[in-house]
């Protein structure tokens, strides 16, 4: 048998080692995927928390001043005063709850002179300026948020005192727990 030229003994090389299953190199699947995502949720941001979720003094309910003779009624509001600034995003489920002070007894909101518990003057909260929708102590109350006001929901939190008349002359003051869940 006569001996194939050198040019054709690459091409009947390759034909044996393709018919016997040997071939060149083998290409590899190098591509692959991986998913990203995030979830977000409603949710607000209460400026100046703590690392303990305590947001400090957020805000001042005065009542003013009076004589000790006067049998008036006086209003307050923490919207005008407020101090913190609570943001969130629309549609969130925010609700507040407003606890019974440091003076409370018998399901009432006292402020105290000093530490005379017999110098007490009674107070309510309310969550209208109208001073219809009282807010008992430790009651769940929603507060709507909007695109109006995301950026600065005001807690409505309204006041109420009817001085008795004869009360000692002083400052009598509480501090109210508020408590926001979302």
């Amino acid at each position: 048998m006569p001996r194939p030229p050198a040019q054709y003994a690459g091409l009947v090389l390759f034909g044996l080692l393709a018919s016997i299953g040997i071939s060149g190199p083998a290409d590899a699947d190098t591509g692959a995927t991986f998913e990203v995502s995030a979830t977000i949720v409603a949710g607000c941001a209460v400026d100046g928390v703590g690392t303990s979720g305590d947001a400090g003094l957020i805000g001042t309910l005065d009542f003013g001043r009076d004589t000790t003779l006067s049998t008036a009624t006086h209003n307050a509001a923490l919207g005008a005063n407020q101090t913190m600034i609570l943001r969130c995003t629309p549609g969130v489920s925010l609700s507040l709850k407003l606890g019974g002070g440091q003076h409370a007894s018998g399901g009432n909101r006292n402020m105290q002179r000093g530490s005379s518990s017999a110098d007490r003057l009674q107070y309510r909260l309310y969550a209208n300026a109208g001073m219809t929708d009282e807010v008992m102590i430790d009651q769940d109350r929603s507060i709507l948020v909007t695109a109006a006001n995301i950026n600065d929901v005001q807690l409505p939190v309204y006041a109420q005192v009817s001085l008795p008349g004869g009360s000692a002359a002083g400052t009598y003051t509480d501090t109210v727990l508020v408590t926001l869940t979302w």
